[in-house]
């Protein structure tokens, strides 16, 4: 490409502005462009003979979640792929995920997508209808090419090699039975439902540094603190991530008397999101402060602030007292028990007497070491556990995994069981046939918090009825995009899971 070609967005609306001023008109196309073929070449071609100067947006690399692999080429190689057009005049990379930014900063007469956006509905993110309006709000003209229309994401599937033969046979199948729409649309009906989230309120500290060296007196590592962040966990990063998706969400979030009031507990909410606190006097809010290497984001080690030891009698009847205000009225209730004292038995036998549909999660960690068991929850109507958290309960750590999920259903009365695998997939079991499905990202940047979301996502599927094909396929999607964030850093969006499961089933 030619370089005088590739501008910043700032520079970018200069040109703009003076082309304006000197009578001539200005076109904006915006997009990936992750693999430029030829339809790509004729729709620019077309809006170039719209106005006098051409300019492409190109969607940075960091808002692109589109699937595995994707984006195929760096934003780099895409912007000089693009400005090597002779139609296209500049190109710039724009710092969002629509173009609306783009479009309020260029103000461009023209702006030009292709045939398959002339029908907003269509588009499951609804961004094309909110980049419409902020175009014609500025005086703009939208305009659709009707060129030869090819896909990008369909090429790439198809001859490139972003799946793994396990992928894309995988794929093969639930294509072969759904289309994107079908999914999205199980997706969107379920986000009517009244969610009740039960759990333990976690603050997830992540402690940046850089190691210097062994320390001279002793034999610890010695590191030098760069930066520190702070993300809702447990409970409150599935209410988070909920919050968004459905409109009616409820949170009894368990917190302690130490720092009741702490903000860190409520600051990541969205409005969509009633928090309930039950306070625990006994002890604080279970902070968990993770060291990681700045560079290569590997964790050094943790350090978790909690009061292990189950809640005393008064906090028992106080939470008892808020399940019975609360579970009779939702859909679905949601209990994230990390085995840290907040579900006792009794309160365990009042969220399965009042909750309309139970979905649990009975996490083993660190900090329970093992005694924390999802058997104690018999009357759930679905069970979402690791392969570990499986295994350990009944002390087989090389059976057959079927057997041990029949096991499991037996001794819960729960026949709906999912079953988590790492790097492997998962597995669910809906009473009589299991249906498994391998993971569907092919990068990993922190696998903290994929089970949670996933647990989430999949618990609205089940409760809403969806094919139980779809469970596993959804939960790998929505756990895959978490698996690409930084622990809590941010929710796994809507927008973007039906985006990923659109562009898998091309």
């Amino acid at each position: 490409m030619h370089d005088g070609k590739l501008k910043t967005l700032d520079d970018l609306a200069a040109i703009c502005d003076g082309a304006r001023r000197g009578g001539k008109r200005v076109a904006l196309c915006h997009g990936a462009f992750d693999l430029l073929h030829p339809g790509h070449i004729r729709h620019l071609e077309a809006a170039k003979k719209l106005a006098d100067v051409l300019v492409v947006t190109l969607t940075e690399d960091r808002f692109i979640r589109k699937g595995p692999g994707r984006p195929a080429f760096n934003e780099r190689l895409r912007a000089e792929s693009v400005g090597a057009l002779a139609a296209v005049d500049h190109v710039a990379l724009c710092p969002s995920r629509t173009a609306i930014e783009a479009i309020q900063r260029l103000r461009p007469d023209y702006y030009v997508k292709g045939q398959d956006y002339r029908d907003g509905s269509k588009d499951v993110t609804g961004a094309i209808e909110e980049e419409v309006r902020a175009v014609r709000d500025l005086g703009g003209e939208f305009v659709c090419t009707d060129e030869l229309q090819f896909s990008s994401t369909k090429l790439l599937n198809d001859f490139f090699d972003v799946l793994t033969d396990e992928q894309r046979a995988y794929l093969d199948r639930v294509r072969a039975a759904y289309t994107a729409d079908d999914v999205v649309g199980w997706l969107s009906n379920a986000r009517a439902t009244r969610v009740l989230i039960v759990g333990e309120a976690i603050i997830d500290e992540y402690h940046y540094c850089l190691p210097d060296a062994m320390s001279n007196k002793t034999p610890i590592l010695s590191c030098r603190f760069e930066h520190a962040e702070v993300y809702p966990g447990g409970s409150l990063a599935v209410a988070n991530a909920l919050g968004g998706w459905c409109r009616d969400v409820r949170l009894i979030a368990g917190v302690g008397g130490q720092d009741a009031d702490d903000d860190d507990v409520t600051s990541h909410l969205p409005p969509s999101v009633r928090c309930l606190r039950l306070v625990r006097p006994d002890g604080p809010t279970v902070r968990k402060r993770r060291f990681v290497h700045r560079f290569l984001n590997q964790k050094l080690f943790e350090v978790t602030l909690l009061r292990d030891a189950p809640i005393d009698a008064d906090t028992e009847r106080r939470f008892i007292d808020l399940i019975d205000a609360e579970a009779a009225d939702a859909d679905l209730t949601i209990v994230l028990d990390f085995g840290h004292g907040m579900f006792t038995p009794a309160a365990n036998a009042a969220l399965r007497e009042r909750a309309r549909f139970l979905a649990v999660n009975a996490q083993i960690n660190s900090s329970n070491r093992g005694f924390n068991s999802v058997k104690k929850y018999r009357g759930a109507d679905y069970i979402s556990v690791d392969e570990y958290e499986l295994r350990l309960p009944f002390g087989d750590r090389y059976g057959p995994l079927e057997g041990l999920v029949r096991r499991l259903a037996d001794d819960t009365g729960c026949s709906r069981i999912n079953v988590t695998l790492g790097d492997r997939g998962t597995m669910y079991f809906d009473g009589g046939s299991f249906h498994v499905a391998p993971t569907l990202t092919n990068r990993v940047v922190d696998p903290m918090g994929a089970g949670d979301a996933l647990l989430g996502a999949t618990a609205l599927l089940v409760q809403a009825g969806a094919p139980p094909a779809l469970v596993p396929f959804v939960g790998n999607c929505v756990g895959g995009l978490m698996a690409q964030i930084v622990g809590h850093r941010r929710p796994v969006d809507f927008v973007d899971v039906c985006t990923f499961i659109g562009t898998l089933l091309k």
